[in-house]
């Protein structure tokens, strides 16, 4: 049967849920293309489904069980093979098997997760996921892939199989997977609550619990504050503070007895767990030792008025390439385009 891509009409269902009890978490997702009575099994086959820039949480059975990390998919799938031991009882009647087909994706950027998503903790708000759960089966037709099996004899546990699809409405009801909500948006925004009080399919389908923060002048007043803060601090602890990033890759240049230091500021009206850098950003701090200050949850008015926010500050600091997640595109365009405006 094919895979029912329930998901595809929305480009903010990124996320996906690995359950396993392997040791190298995070390194990548690899599953058999067939199961072991030689059928194409829809947990193996969603890996060829994931797509670069998605974001993979990672169910731990050996530690918790629960779920203690995060990936983001790197690359396309591609066909491959593995040595592996199938569970259950079928799968203990026969030996390991030699090298089969499979399909991998590789992973890159694995984060532990400040406060794992324990079963216990998710046993805790079951109404809640059999409510998101009921009401996402409203609007889809066909499976869910869903990570949780629910059931009325038995608490929560998570599915059998390997890869599932984890709903964004659900990972936008955990508090502790805030860091994961803004590292997959991928323009800077400000939070909405998400309405998980919807009745209606509809609901469900088009709330995406954050949204993007659309007002240019809000945003400009929020950096513009946090970049004034900046300045005023240093300026009265006795350094040449300057603003320049209307034309370098970093904010503000500071200097004090001959020494120069290069700040990258950040603000926002939200607690930040991520934030978006350009690519100029990454290499300016790459090759030059900067300074990152974050100022979240900033306070704004109607009439565009800042006033407080929460100081973060990494001296010496270097984004990791692998820890960074492309949430855009720059596409060359093709050849073959058709001039002016069409006629019909």
């Amino acid at each position: 049967m094919p895979i029912n891509r329930w998901w595809r009409h929305d480009p903010n269902e990124r996320f996906w849920l690995e359950i396993t009890n392997r040791e190298d978490i995070g390194t990548n997702l690899l599953a058999p293309q067939v199961n072991d009575r030689g059928e194409e099994y829809w947990s193996y086959a969603l890996v060829r489904e994931v797509r670069p820039g998605d974001l993979v949480l990672h169910w731990d059975k050996n530690h918790g069980p629960g779920v203690v990390g995060y990936s983001h998919v790197r690359g396309e799938a591609f066909a491959s093979t593995i040595t592996w031991q199938s569970r259950g009882t079928y799968g203990r009647q026969r030996s390991t098997s030699g090298p089969e087909s499979a399909w991998e994706a590789a992973l890159g950027g694995y984060r532990r997760l400040k406060h794992p998503v324990t079963q216990a903790r998710l046993r805790e708000i079951e109404p809640t996921i059999r409510r998101l759960r009921d009401h996402l089966a409203e609007a889809v037709e066909g499976p869910l892939y869903f990570p949780f099996a629910l059931s009325a004899t038995r608490p929560l546990r998570a599915a059998q199989g390997y890869l599932t699809k984890l709903p964004r409405a659900l990972v936008e009801e955990l508090p502790e997977l805030l860091e994961l909500r803004q590292t997959a948006t991928s323009e800077p925004h400000e939070a909405e609550a998400p309405d998980l009080s919807a009745s209606s399919s509809t609901k469900l389908a088009s709330s995406s619990g954050y949204g993007r923060q659309s007002d240019a002048k809000r945003r400009q007043a929020v950096e513009r504050h946090a970049m004034d803060l900046v300045l005023g601090h240093y300026r009265s602890l006795g350094y040449d503070a300057e603003d320049v990033g209307d034309h370098s890759p970093w904010d503000i240049t500071v200097r004090k007895d001959g020494s120069e230091t290069h700040i990258e500021v950040k603000g926002s009206t939200t607690t930040r767990e991520a934030i978006d850098l350009t690519e100029g950003e990454v290499r300016h701090a790459e090759g030059i030792s900067t300074c990152l200050i974050v100022i979240d949850q900033i306070e704004l008015d109607d009439d565009l008025f800042c006033h407080g926010g929460r100081w973060r500050r990494w001296t010496g600091w270097t984004p990791r390439r692998e820890e960074l997640v492309a949430t855009a595109y720059r596409y060359p365009l093709p050849e073959g385009s058709h001039w002016g405006r069409p006629s019909a």
